[in-house]
């Protein structure tokens, strides 16, 4: 009843101490838990803060090239609406152009043709003569000069305004560039992030710490089968001998009790065993001494116990019988 009743504390004391590692472990679980989870929290906090920053970063860059752009449009049409006009003028010019040089070698053929008249005596009365007068020649050429310089002007205006046009083209196709740059750009930080939270959400999954009996119903489950079958059945070096009874030694099982983990009841039944063992080694140990020291035969016990009448009982009283008279 004694051995029964240390067993008992033992297995109490390993009880209540498995309970409070339990509950440590359970206090630390939690605390672990409630830290990741306020860590993950502020780190999707942090992300979603850096991509709302990038968000409104490159949407005022969407919007500043798209008014870029359509500035440059509006420039652009301007441009080719008064090139067009700048165009008609021109034609118009080359055409005054055109008369005027005709007017001009008209002028200048009739001049040719009264000198020469002059000169060869054909003419008598040079007043009476429709010549031109020099100085409508002389404004007809300036004039002409006027137009061919307004002419080259236009026309130098318009070679910048095409060249304008080519660098507003310009202009405009590396704003698009920008523009879907930019977009690529705001797209691919999006999806680095999501990656990052889809990243840190499979690493660090939510889930609320498992009750104690939970906790210790799985350490339990995860006792190697060697562990269990070891303390179940001891090696023979962990037998020992002491005044002719052998017994299993209590401190080479508690070592793998107390390592492992391993429910109370299981602790329980293994104490429970080894006791059954030992009480069963001591029992067989005594009954063997007493078979020894109680039982011994003579040469002619078989004759006696063939005879009629005569058992193993009354010969054993016989021969204590006669023991006491000598």
């Amino acid at each position: 009843m004694s051995l029964s009743k240390f067993f008992r504390q033992v297995t109490k004391a390993l009880y209540n101490e498995r309970e409070k590692e339990f509950e440590n472990k359970a206090s630390q679980l939690i605390a672990s838990t409630t830290k990741v989870r306020s860590q993950l929290i502020s780190e999707r906090k942090s992300h979603l803060e850096s991509q709302h920053e990038l968000e409104a970063k490159y949407t005022a860059e969407i919007k500043s090239l798209k008014s870029n752009i359509k500035t440059l449009k509006r420039e652009a049409t301007l441009t080719q609406k008064a090139s067009s006009a700048d165009k008609v003028q021109i034609l118009s010019l080359e055409t005054k152009v055109r008369e005027l040089e005709g007017k001009l070698d008209d002028l200048e053929l009739d001049q040719v043709l009264h000198d020469s008249n002059v000169v060869g005596g054909l003419i008598d009365e040079p007043a009476q003569i429709n010549s031109s007068d020099p100085k409508e020649i002389d404004s007809l050429r300036l004039e002409l000069e006027q137009v061919r310089g307004d002419l080259s002007s236009k026309k130098y205006e318009i070679e910048c305004m095409e060249k304008g046009i080519e660098s507003s083209k310009n202009i405009y196709n590396q704003m698009i560039d920008s523009l879907f740059l930019t977009r690529s750009n705001l797209i691919e930080a999006n999806r680095s992030l999501r990656e990052q939270l889809a990243l840190k959400d499979n690493n660090e999954v939510d889930h609320p710490p498992p009750p104690i009996n939970n906790l210790k119903e799985n350490e339990s489950e995860q006792v190697p089968k060697e562990l269990q079958l070891s303390a179940l059945n001891p090696p023979p070096s962990q037998i020992f001998s002491a005044g002719g009874v052998e017994a299993v030694s209590l401190p080479a099982t508690a070592p793998i009790v107390t390592s492992s983990l391993m429910s109370p009841m299981l602790i329980y039944f293994i104490l429970t065993l080894v006791l059954i063992t030992i009480i069963w080694f001591m029992a067989r140990k005594w009954w063997n001494s007493r078979k020894k020291s109680n039982i011994e035969y003579s040469p002619y016990q078989n004759y006696f116990l063939s005879s009629p009448g005569i058992s193993e009982a009354e010969l054993y009283d016989r021969r204590r019988l006669v023991g006491d008279r000598n």
